[in-house]
């Protein structure tokens, strides 16, 4: 949970957050910064209007997405310090204010405009709030490469279902991962994008009935997945450097 402070705060708080406590006067236009998972609880004495704070919750689901798409980072290592009053970082001040007013006065669009926020807010918030800052330990990214038992578990399910159409999407399910990240992790993997591994995995397939010889070519183009002969003739020959028929 993060608080924006507006330009009336308390002059005196007591804020206890995972057995540690602050004691102070509130700062305008400042950020609290509450991670999930921890106690909370605040006192303020002489408030007068406080009501021009603002309590943003962000979903996890976001700060994952954006922590292993946008900085590669395995999200269950990305945690974030209690912050108190914390005017260190404009550039979070700005965006939490923006949001603020697309939130309440915003026009067409709007909801779309918010979602982007609140991307750009989470990247800014591991950027310069996260444990990735100057700590020794860090954080530790996925990595440049599907591991080889998630890499063997796509290969089956592409062979599997090789005569129908493969949306990334269930590929990416497989590996567990966003569409984005499974996308760019499987071509530093394999060299090749997934439509066109998928694509070879026909051709090789082909391949094997036409040696057979027991299937015409056009049912062997339905039966590896492609939509007709003419799209068979096409792949087999760029990639194999002739025509099925010469191929037989």
């Amino acid at each position: 949970m993060l608080v924006l402070t507006g330009n009336i705060v308390p002059e005196r708080t007591d804020h206890y957050c995972d057995n540690a406590r602050y004691h102070g006067d509130g700062l305008p236009q400042a950020m609290n910064l509450l991670p999930p998972g921890v106690e909370s609880r605040w006192r303020w004495r002489n408030t007068g209007d406080f009501t021009d704070s603002t309590h943003y919750q962000l979903s996890l689901a976001l700060v994952a997405k954006v922590a292993e798409e946008a900085f590669d980072l395995d999200p269950a290592r990305v945690h974030f310090p209690v912050r108190y009053y914390d005017q260190s970082s404009p550039e979070v001040i700005d965006t939490l204010t923006a949001l603020r007013r697309e939130l309440i006065t915003g026009g067409p669009g709007g909801r779309l405009c918010a979602e982007s926020l609140a991307n750009v807010l989470v990247v800014q918030l591991i950027r310069h709030m996260s444990n990735r800052q100057g700590s020794n330990s860090g954080i530790r990214g996925l990595g440049g490469r599907l591991s080889r038992h998630t890499l063997r578990a796509v290969e089956e399910y592409i062979h599997a279902h090789l005569d129908q159409n493969i949306p990334l999407a269930d590929l990416a399910n497989v590996a567990q991962l966003s569409e984005f990240h499974f996308a760019r992790l499987f071509k530093q993997t394999t060299g090749l994008p997934p439509h066109q591994f998928v694509i070879h995995q026909r051709v090789e397939r082909a391949k094997g009935l036409i040696a057979e010889g027991r299937l015409s070519l056009a049912q062997i183009a339905i039966d590896v997945g492609f939509s007709d002969q003419s799209q068979l003739n096409r792949h087999f020959k760029r990639l194999v450097g002739v025509t099925p028929k010469r191929f037989a």
